[in-house]
């Protein structure tokens, strides 16, 4: 081809005519082609077929429960057990929208109460207490539990006993009540009514207690016969400062730590007659002053779905921490305030990468601090240094759970 110029600067291509020389830079292009071309490898005659083979399924098998596991539940339909020392995922466990989890005290069960509906969201409904083999997280049996016409989650609505011999879980159908579940025989042992109370907080042994609109505890002692039920008095006024439902239990020792609106704790050695010592400020132990119930008060105040944990080998509380006014005790936290109960006292503060919904604490002496996000990535922070170990994209809802081991 060649180039000729016009007066106007454009350019046109006009044909060489056969026999006339090339420009050299084209030539050389030509040639460049033609040597790129000689030196390509000659396409296969015969492509190698692939090598077809069948697919080998198997179960795997995990080592007991290790106290840097953690089971947050993800995407509405399961708990991950995630490895938090790894930062991988280990396996999963079906659960629905209002599906709540316990691993039982010798570590060989897994157990999911739970409802679902024949068509998804809506049709027969079934409610079941489901029993998982914690080495392979099979389903090993399923046992019936009466309506329990439950909406939402709750931390507190399931809890087995100390020993691993009863499993309570709290029903709505509208009335209240607890049915406790013989374990050893799957079976319904019992269905104890709790009029204008709500949720369970097992004992050491013997029984659980229930929280109460009115401020008191409702008390069921039972141990396969029939039940004694007491009632405390008042420690909480539910119309100027309410307990949040999500209080810490210490499955060994019985004790639970209720915490109001506004911050006060109360330390409940629970029982058939309940010791409530009186409530101490989480604010105060921090050098603050107490927070109050004005609603253009701001303070440092506990918040989120999931804001409590206890860590069994120190004994520490750790708090969801947010600055507001009263009444955003569902608002995220930005900090995490580790506290001693035993001497009312600020142990630290920990900063979080992000504001999170929940929190969960290991329960090893070595803890390490779940924060789920609100985007459900989940924080995994060594509580002894305040740094973060590694982020996991978990699509973690807010309520996490780490074995009480």
């Amino acid at each position: 081809m060649a180039i000729s110029h016009d007066r106007t600067g454009l350019t046109e291509s006009r044909r060489v005519p056969r026999g006339l020389a090339v420009p050299g830079a084209l030539l050389a292009a030509r040639l460049a082609v033609a040597v790129a071309v000689a030196g390509a490898p000659a396409p296969s005659r015969a492509a190698v077929p692939p090598v077809l083979e069948a697919e080998q399924s198997d179960v795997a098998t995990l080592p007991p429960f290790a106290p840097h596991w953690v089971l947050p539940p993800t995407a509405r339909t399961a708990y991950t057990l995630y490895d938090a020392d790894a930062g991988r995922i280990l396996g999963t466990i079906p659960a629905g929208i209002v599906g709540n989890i316990a691993l039982s005290p010798d570590r060989r069960s897994v157990y999911v109460a739970d409802t679902i509906w024949s068509r998804v969201d809506h049709g027969t409904r079934q409610d079941l207490l489901q029993e998982y083999d914690a080495r392979t997280l099979s389903l090993r049996r399923e046992i019936t539990l009466p309506p329990r016409a439950l909406a939402v989650y709750q931390s507190r609505d399931f809890a087995l006993s100390a020993d691993g011999r009863w499993a309570y879980s709290f029903n709505m159908s509208p009335a209240t009540s607890v049915t406790v579940v013989d374990l050893a025989h799957a079976a319904v042992a019992r269905t104890v009514d709790i009029p204008g109370c709500a949720l369970v907080y097992p004992w050491k042994s013997g029984g659980f207690s229930s929280l109460c609109g009115d401020g008191s505890l409702t008390n069921v002692g039972y141990d396969g016969g029939k039940p004694t039920v007491t009632h405390t008095t008042p420690f909480f006024d539910a119309n100027t400062d309410p307990i949040f439902e999500g209080a810490p239990v210490d499955r060994a020792t019985g004790h639970a730590l209720f915490v109001s609106y506004t911050g006060k704790v109360y330390d409940a050695a629970l029982g058939q007659a309940p010791v409530i010592a009186a409530p101490w400020s989480i604010q105060q132990a921090a050098g603050q002053p107490a927070a109050g119930t004005g609603v253009q008060e701001l303070a440092w105040r506990p918040g989120g779905s999931q804001p409590f944990a206890w860590n069994r080998a120190t004994g520490h509380l750790f708090v969801l921490m947010h600055t507001g006014t009263y009444w955003t005790h569902k608002n995220p936290g930005t900090e995490v305030w580790e506290l001693d109960p035993a001497r009312h006292a600020l142990v630290r503060r920990i900063d979080l990468p992000a504001p999170a919904r929940g929190i969960a604490v290991s329960a090893d002496a070595a803890p390490l601090l779940y924060a789920a996000a609100q985007d459900g990535t989940m924080a995994v922070i060594d509580v002894r240094t305040g740094t973060l170990r590694r982020s996991i994209e978990a699509q973690a809802g807010p309520m996490l759970l780490a074995p009480d081991l």
